[in-house]
């Protein structure tokens, strides 16, 4: 009597499935991460830690806490990791693991990529998820490099490379996070700073 192993079980889930279910895993490992004792100041409840992340994942910029004040520098780089993330998309990330992974990938997840970056063929798709990764790390790197001639003569060399990396993700996937109390209100006339960070005029009409 031979003993044949049982077929296993495989979960059928469109694009946009899998697209909610990515952010979703974001967002869980992220509030988990923002309630560590590392991450914030011992006074930052589970609800707080949710939505924050969700905030950061879904680049809403909405926070109920003072993000200096509430989270320390860990927590703080755990949320800037999160606005990365949700900026470029879970599915730019699963693409490009895939595709290093496995140049050759199956028929399904062919589909599954094209699918989910609106493209009709597989290297339209590699050359579309590397674009993005790309372009966006350069324009963050040049955002970066003005806004740390704009903080360094306030905060110093060190402080401002900081902020600017920060801010500078924060702006570019258009996040709103801010480190300062009254977010940028002490900037207004640094035509340099405002040069980087202010919206486009398509993201000023969203604002109302």
């Amino acid at each position: 009597m031979s003993l044949k192993p049982k077929p296993h079980k495989t979960l059928n889930l469109s694009p946009p499935s899998l697209l909610a279910l990515g952010f979703l895993g974001f967002i869980v490992f992220g509030t988990l991460l923002l309630k560590l004792p590392i991450a914030n100041n011992g006074h930052v409840s589970w609800m707080d830690a949710l939505f924050t992340a969700t905030s950061a994942v879904t680049i809403t910029g909405l926070s109920v806490l003072n993000i200096h004040e509430s989270f320390t520098l860990f927590g703080q780089v755990i949320i800037l990791l999160l606005i990365q993330s949700g900026g470029l998309g879970f599915m730019t990330f699963a693409i490009l693991a895939a595709l290093s992974l496995s140049p050759k990938i199956g028929l399904k997840q062919q589909m599954m990529a094209q699918d989910s970056l609106g493209q009709t063929s597989l290297s339209k798709v590699t050359f579309v998820a590397k674009g993005v990764v790309t372009y966006t790390l350069l324009f963050e790197l040049i955002g970066i490099v003005i806004l740390t001639c704009a903080f360094t003569p306030a905060f110093g060399f060190a402080r401002g490379l900081y902020y600017a990396i920060f801010y500078s993700i924060s702006s570019f996937n258009n996040a709103g996070f801010s480190l300062f109390n009254n977010s940028l209100m002490g900037f207004q006339n640094n035509y340099v700073c405002l040069l980087y960070t202010s919206p486009s005029p398509r993201d000023q009409s969203e604002w109302g």
